[in-house]
């Protein structure tokens, strides 16, 4: 699954893709953004075994991506 976390003051996003849960991140991701204290963390880690840290008080949204797998084939 592809997760998208755009950030305040800045244009760019960050992406990651992950082979987590998707309902366990959209519920890690909700609490997160409920939590109004501008230093909570959220820790996503990426299929290959990165981990990125994301302060609350830049988060503008994040895009939390549907499970899909993956397809074989040329169009």
């Amino acid at each position: 699954m592809q997760i998208k976390i755009g950030f305040t003051h800045n244009n760019r996003e960050l992406q990651i893709v992950s082979e987590r849960n998707h309902d366990e991140v959209l519920a890690e991701v909700r609490e997160f953004l409920q939590d109004s204290t501008p230093t909570r963390v959220l820790e996503l880690e990426t299929n290959k075994g990165d981990r990125h840290l994301v302060l609350r008080e830049h988060v503008a949204y994040v895009e939390v991506g549907t499970a899909a797998k993956g397809t074989v084939g040329f169009l």
